[in-house]
């Protein structure tokens, strides 16, 4: 008992912020299942038993209120009626009482007593026969209202919810010290690196899957519904509204295939060699995937080292994750009792970041596998300890870097890439327009989006010259980087470059072979799709004085760049500058 008190006493420490955070959605989503779904149910089940009587209605009146920009309404009545011989007046009309918007329930019953008032007709009512002056004119539960209710209750309620009880019940982070003194094994500290077998994010990204698209369709579908209802009354432009079912679908279709590769191959955890990882060192190990063993299976495997840090202020803080340092290979792969064993193993410069603990700012190593495979792919991602030991792995001697497929994917890369031309005394590299449209096709079109945006606001109400200044260098940057073609010729006398534009040549720059000192990588940009991360580089030539030139670009990762820096050295006899 002591210990388990112990234990929450931990994780309330530990955790207490998180918990602060769940309690209000925790309280919202309570609030709304007893006040919204409960509280009308309970109602519904008391009136069953009210008798009813003939009523005359006095006041009927549908009154109409904003909420967060939208109108709102809520039908009033005031009736008499009589009961076992006394007359009583009462205004109760529904079993729920307040301003809303959800379906037409208020025009409707307040067209229907209008009418009765008009016409002088006497309504039913039901009446408390234990109180005669409680009654009600209609008791019938309002099914939309519920639903509505329940969006909050699941939405708010489950995030809150969730987060409390993960809080409460998830095992801690850090290890307990237990009185040992871990000097130089930090990654001790943390139970789930307490030994060398590190599990996968499978289940996390499957719990992760079904939250986020149970969350969304409880919004989404009755969105769909009010918009399906309001373009059957004429207003068409509510068809939009089905967007969010069907953005709803999609995240149910993810959700299934996360599933689907969950039950078939199951936890997958990766079995550390050396552990923990080694700056200056190895990072590797085996996993063992319920797959029966194919040589035509391929597990490409990418090794980071981020930066995970806090972006930005208040209610618009967010995590974000920027690549430090990454090498890809492919895993070698073979038969085992249970399917397939993978064998990883990466080599690590020496002079990186270490695995810390996570806070504001903080480094850490992430270990990504894929393979496609037909129906559900593999796709696991382990985040592992990697510290300063220098060690090397024990039971495995294959980098993943030299594995063939590896070194065959480098090549088609680089082929894709260096278009090179071999001349007396030398080569020209040749970069056409074109190229890689997607990422410049996406900056024309957010640029074209602010530019149009900073055109159709009225300069009254808004500067919108603000978004013309951002959307127009970004259009014309797409423009210009994608019509826009390369020649470079490095020979025994000079280096020049030539640019043209859609065929028109922008000139001709010339700089002596003697000024060019060596030939060097520098990053471009990082791109990112989910947790995974491509850097790109462009080769450099440096010169004794002025500005580097830049001969080559768009070499996505570190290999494949690195390789293209050696054959551009190896033919032009430009030695390369290893700082």
């Amino acid at each position: 008992m002591a210990k388990e008190k112990s234990s929450l006493l931990a994780k309330l420490k530990e955790r207490w912020l998180m918990i602060l955070f769940g309690l209000p959605f925790a309280a919202v989503g309570v609030g709304m299942f007893f006040w919204g779904v409960a509280g009308t149910l309970v109602d519904k089940w008391a009136v069953e038993s009210w008798q009813p009587v003939s009523a005359q209605l006095i006041q009927v009146d549908l009154k109409r209120g904003t909420s967060d920009g939208s109108i709102t309404y809520k039908v009033t009545a005031s009736y008499q009626y009589s009961f076992n011989g006394q007359p009583f007046m009462a205004s109760r009309v529904g079993l729920t009482d307040g301003f809303d918007n959800v379906g037409d329930y208020h025009q409707r019953e307040s067209s229907r007593l209008q009418r009765a008032l008009n016409q002088g007709q006497s309504v039913q009512a039901w009446v408390d026969p234990d109180q005669p002056s409680q009654a009600i004119l209609n008791r019938d539960v309002r099914w939309g209202m519920i639903g509505f209710s329940m969006i909050f209750v699941i939405v708010f309620g489950g995030v809150g919810g969730g987060i409390i009880v993960y809080c409460l019940c998830a095992p801690t982070d850090k290890m307990p010290n237990q009185g040992r003194e871990l000097g130089d094994r930090p990654w001790l500290e943390r139970r789930d690196w307490a030994h060398k077998e590190i599990k996968s994010n499978g289940k996390t990204s499957l719990y992760v899957s079904w939250g986020v698209a149970i969350a969304w369709n409880a919004i989404a579908i009755p969105a769909g519904i009010g918009g399906v209802n309001a373009a059957l009354k004429g207003e068409l432009i509510a068809l939009v509204a089905l967007l969010f079912p069907a953005v709803g679908l999609g995240l149910i279709g993810w959700a299934v295939s996360v599933t689907l590769s969950w039950r078939r191959f199951g936890p997958a955890p990766l079995q550390l060699d050396p552990y923990p990882g080694a700056v200056g060192g190895h990072v590797g190990g085996s996993i063992e995937v319920r797959l029966p063993y194919s040589i035509n299976h391929r597990f490409d495997v990418s090794l980071q080292c981020l930066r995970s840090y806090m972006s930005g202020s208040g209610k618009n803080r967010s995590r974000r994750e920027s690549l430090v340092w990454q090498t890809e290979g492919v895993a070698q792969t073979q038969a085992s009792a249970t399917g397939t064993r993978l064998e990883i193993l990466f080599d690590v410069d020496s002079d990186l970041p270490v695995s810390q603990t996570p806070s504001r700012s903080y480094h850490l190593w992430r270990l990504v596998v894929d393979c496609e495979l037909p129906g559900a792919d593999f796709s696991r991602q382990y985040e592992i300890p990697v510290f300063a030991t220098g060690q090397k792995a024990a039971a495995l001697s294959r980098l993943s870097t030299e594995n063939i497929l590896a070194q065959q994917s480098r090549e088609e890369a680089l082929e894709s890439v260096l278009n090179v031309e071999q001349i007396p005394g030398g080569i020209i590299l040749h970069y056409p327009a074109w190229r890689h449209p997607s990422g410049k096709m996406a900056l024309i079109l957010v640029g074209a989006i602010f530019a149009g945006v900073g055109f159709m606001i009225p300069a009254d109400d808004f500067p919108s010259w603000i978004f013309t200044l951002i959307g127009i260098p970004m259009l014309l940057a797409g423009i210009y980087y994608l019509m826009c073609s390369l020649d470079v010729r490095i020979d025994q006398s000079e280096l020049v470059t030539r640019r043209r534009l859609l065929g028109v040549s922008l000139g001709n720059r010339h700089y002596p072979r003697s000024s060019i000192q060596s030939l060097a990588l520098k990053e471009s940009y990082t791109s990112q799709s989910g947790k995974s991360h491509t850097t790109f580089y462009k080769i450099i030539a440096k010169r004794h004085t002025g500005k580097p030139v830049t001969v080559g670009f768009n070499l996505a990762g570190r290999d494949v760049a690195k390789q293209a820096l050696e054959s551009l050295s190896l033919l032009t006899g430009v030695a390369i500058d290893e700082n």
